[in-house]
Formats: structure tokens, C-alpha cells, sequence
């Protein structure tokens, strides 16, 4: 079965290289994404680092309920889809992001996978909602564009290795984000996830940090953290945050 998916993506790979370069690089770039899928499967990954400030149990001391946390300042390389959907996209955003960790930047280098993979939903800004009706106005298809009010923005974490000198990526999708100093609370469950779990563990973390009385939390938008390939089976971690204001 792993090895089913490991070719799958494979061939997906060197259908979707850039072909610029010709048929050889074409080959290499397939072969490059190939490997580093292959190691994923058995890859044990570097993680984003943060500090645990706090931790709130049930009131028998057995089970977390969350985590607050912090995280310091550090580079992450993202994609912005400015779209109202979910997984259909998540999928986009994130072969482009394995497109830069696998030689799709400047020097072509092949950056180590890192966990959490992190995702947020946002409304969209003033600006960019009225660029969204300025194109909209341009366009000549015959069916009208649908107004979409939020953007979805996917995260790596870049490796310490690679902290200080992350190459450019070549995809003008793909940008380096220096993500500043942040305070979390988080929560953590298991299993597979979809877009409705996400949004229930999320309302789950709202209502357990509202009843604790946690103050100066942003509840406008959540992190989702994802810490595992589709192809581990068990012990899977996905996470949700809310940032807390300084």
C-alpha cells in the first residue's frame, strides 16, 4: 500500500515538474519529489520549537485539556489561497510547498520535511476584498465570478539548518514568512481530521479556555497544526491554536 502511494506520487511528480529545464530536469525534479516521499514514510521530523508556559488539566490532574505555549520568532515558508473552500485547496497549497522544500527554490536545494504543517483561515482585508471586486469587475468569463470573503494560508516550518539563509522560492505562490514571537493556547487529539473536526475541536478549545477564564485570546481566527503523513496509521497528533495577545 505505501509503496502504491510513494509511486503514485512518483508519477505525479514528474508529470508536474517544470519542464523549462527539459526532459532532464524534468526527470530529476520527479525523482527529488519521489525521494523525499519515500522518506517520509520512516522520516522522524524537526519541529517548530516553543516552551510550555502552562498547562490546564480536568480537575482530576489525568487528562490536558490545553497547553499554553510559546513560540519564538522564526521563518516559515507559506502559500495564501484567497478562497471560501477547504481541503480541495489545502491539497494545492500543499504541493506547492513540498515543490519548494524539494529543489523548487533558488540553488535547488532539498530541505528536510519539519512538522506542524500549519493552516489559518482569515477574513479577508479591506484592501484585498476590494482588489477581489476590482478583478471581478475584469472579468469576461461568461458565468460571474462568487465572492469569496476569506483567504487560507498553508505553513512549513523551515529547519534550523536553514533558518538563517532560507533560499527564495522560485514559485511566486510561495513566500518566506518571518513569523514573530507568538503565545498560544493549544489543544491536541488524534486520528484523521476533516474540515468539520477541525471547526468542532476548535469550538471544543473556545467553550474549555472561555469556562477557565482565559483572557487576551484572539477567538477571530485558529491555527490548525498537523503533525503526521497520511500514511501513518496510528499515534497521529493534530492540534489547534489560538494566539494570545501580548
Amino acid at each position: 500500500m505505501r509503496i502504491q502511494v510513494v509511486l503514485l506520487v512518483a508519477l505525479a511528480a514528474v508529470a508536474s515538474a517544470d519542464e523549462e529545464g527539459g526532459i532532464l530536469d524534468s526527470i530529476r525534479n520527479g525523482f527529488n519529489r519521489a525521494g523525499a516521499a519515500f522518506s517520509s514514510l520512516y522520516a522522524t521530523y524537526e519541529t517548530a520549537p516553543y516552551t510550555v508556559e502552562r498547562t490546564v488539566k480536568t480537575d482530576d490532574g489525568e487528562t490536558i485539556i490545553y497547553e499554553e505555549r510559546n513560540y519564538p520568532g522564526q521563518k516559515w515558508v507559506c502559500t495564501t489561497e484567497i478562497d471560501d473552500e477547504g481541503e480541495e485547496q489545502s491539497k494545492d497549497a500543499f504541493m506547492r510547498l513540498f515543490g519548494y522544500i524539494t529543489g523548487d527554490n533558488e540553488g535547488g536545494i532539498t530541505i528536510p520535511m519539519t512538522t506542524p504543517v500549519s493552516m489559518v483561515r482569515e477574513p479577508l482585508t479591506a484592501e484585498e476584498l476590494a482588489n477581489q471586486e476590482s478583478q471581478s469587475d475584469e472579468d469576461t468569463q461568461e458565468q460571474e465570478s462568487e465572492e469569496v470573503h476569506s483567504k487560507y494560508t498553508m505553513c512549513f516550518y523551515i529547519n534550523q539548518a536553514n533558518q538563517e539563509n532560507a533560499p527564495p522560492p522560485t514559485n511566486p505562490e510561495v513566500y518566506i514568512e518571518n513569523r514573530p514571537t507568538m503565545t498560544v493556547i493549544a489543544s491536541q487529539t488524534g486520528g484523521y481530521m476533516d474540515d468539520e473536526d477541525w471547526v468542532a475541536m476548535a469550538d471544543k478549545l473556545k467553550q474549555d479556555a472561555t469556562a477557565q477564564g482565559e483572557t487576551g485570546v484572539d477567538y477571530s481566527s485558529f491555527y490548525r497544526a498537523g503533525y503526521d503523513s497520511p500514511m501513518k496509521f496510528w499515534n497521529r497528533r493534530n492540534e489547534v491554536w489560538y494566539v494570545k495577545q501580548a
